[in-house]
């Protein structure tokens, strides 16, 4: 789709640029103006990271015998990225980036209205192409499926992950900062 919609872009500017003579519809074409004032600095942006963040609902996750299972499509996670590169999988947490795999643990109640001790563990695989993500309960039961969740994806080229070794990459703020992630 982007190749149509740049080769559309390329023949329009193509007969823009043919339209464009020195002798115009309104007469011979006047001097050239003044430079306009310098714009805004933009990001820089950075061809050896990128990152996506995706909404995934409760009724996309489904169940895979063991654990709730949900699969992105990540076009960033090239051959290069899957055989020598990074994937990293942050999940968001009370308006926080916290880096899966993790492990967090809460109470409930049982059938008889017993307390009982819970816990749940995210964890991530990723593939040429795509990332899964893992939600197992410490019992493994089926029957709590995951809320709506938002996920960042991180693809990182093993060059620039290894200039960044030191880095704490648990850290999603210093990873955005390091690497001029945009939200």
């Amino acid at each position: 789709m982007k190749k149509i919609i740049n080769i559309i872009c390329v023949m329009i500017a193509i007969v823009f640029m043919m339209a464009c003579t020195k002798e115009g519809p309104m007469g011979p074409m006047g001097p050239m103006g003044p430079t306009g004032p310098q714009g805004p600095a933009g990001n820089d942006g950075n061809a050896n990271v990128a990152s996506s963040t995706i909404t995934v609902l409760p009724d996309d996750w489904y169940w895979d015998e063991t654990s709730w299972r949900v699969d992105f499509q990540y076009e960033a996670i090239s051959s290069d990225i899957y055989n020598s590169g990074v994937v990293l999988v942050y999940m968001e947490s009370n308006d926080t980036w916290r880096q899966i795999p993790m492990t967090f643990y809460y109470t409930d109640y049982d059938n008889e209205g017993n307390l009982i001790y819970c816990s749940s563990s995210l964890e991530t695989s990723f593939y040429e192409g795509g990332v899964s993500v893992f939600w197992t309960e410490n019992d493994f039961y089926d029957g709590y499926r995951p809320d709506e969740h938002r996920f960042r994806i991180v693809a990182i080229s093993a060059s620039y992950y290894n200039a960044h070794r030191d880095m704490d990459f648990s850290d999603y703020k210093v990873l955005k900062e390091t690497f001029n992630l945009a939200d």
